[in-house]
């Protein structure tokens, strides 16, 4: 049986981008096991919101620290589009259990956008985020990937 759900798992995530991300954040998930495609875009979808919290948390670290203004400017902007990225992802939550799925997608797109709004604020210099943020923007995209298949 679970090599049944193994394959299930490496179906939903063929059509992502981040094939190998999509399916080691399904499986490190105990939930997944028996989950349908719906219940894994959940799953998916918990993930980017938890990477999206993580990194408020890191901006909130880093602007205790920081001195440099831009920086200090970057950050701040870090922190209104990471609001706005978990009021979307919670609404996409909302959305994928009403099977509202384009709205899922809307939303999750627009949670993307913000974290590279992030990553962009800090033209001047380099971003203590940049990996946080590619990985919250891959995590975004594998549940879009997912999303996509249950229209």
């Amino acid at each position: 049986m679970p090599q049944v759900q193994g394959d299930l798992i490496s179906d939903a995530c063929s059509k992502a981008l981040y094939k190998d991300l999509c399916e080691k954040t399904l499986r490190a998930d105990p939930s997944s096991s028996g989950a349908t495609v719906d219940g894994l875009a959940k799953i998916a979808l918990k993930a980017a919101s938890s990477s999206a919290k993580t990194i408020q948390g890191q901006i909130t670290t880093l602007l205790r620290t920081a001195k440099d203004k831009a920086v200090i400017a970057a950050l701040n902007d870090c922190t209104e589009n990471y609001d706005g990225a978990n009021e979307q992802l919670g609404d996409s939550l909302k959305a994928m259990v009403a099977k509202h799925y384009s709205d899922v997608n809307t939303w999750v797109t627009a949670a993307m956008t913000d974290g590279d709004s992030c990553e962009d604020g800090f033209k001047s210099g380099t971003s203590p985020l940049t990996q946080a943020n590619t990985n919250f923007g891959h995590l975004c995209s594998n549940v879009l990937a997912i999303t996509n298949q249950l229209r």
